[in-house]
């Protein structure tokens, strides 16, 4: 489903969403802590959108993220028309992301020749 988004909608198997449809992904609904987690976050629809304050290894762009308790992560980057993934063998502390994460996504995008510490 997180290729879909990065795919605006398209994958290799055929259309799963319109690309209107993506587009409400990213549409800013809230902006600040997040009730739950204490997180500083933007939210669209369904899914986080970067913020340097929160996840300053996530570049700017048309990218919606999302991670789970123990360091999981997921990242669609539409500019880029590609989603990055990383579950662990090992549950950490972590509540969204982790550094292992972060370590993986920020080699990721280095190997795209994209600079995410600004």
């Amino acid at each position: 489903m997180c290729g879909a988004v990065s795919g605006e909608g398209a994958t290799a198997h055929g259309r799963l969403l319109r690309p209107d449809t993506v587009k409400i992904v990213f549409g800013e609904q809230v902006r600040g802590s997040d009730l739950v987690n204490g997180l500083h976050l933007r939210w669209g629809i369904g899914y986080a959108l970067p913020h340097r304050r929160t996840l300053p290894w996530i570049p700017d762009g048309r990218i919606a993220f999302w991670g789970g308790w123990g360091g999981s992560m997921v990242v669609m980057d539409l500019d880029r028309r590609m989603t990055i993934s990383y579950v662990m063998n090992s549950m950490g502390p972590d509540i969204l992301g982790s550094p292992r994460a972060a370590a993986y996504v920020t080699a990721v995008y280095k190997a795209l020749g994209i600079d995410t510490s600004s």
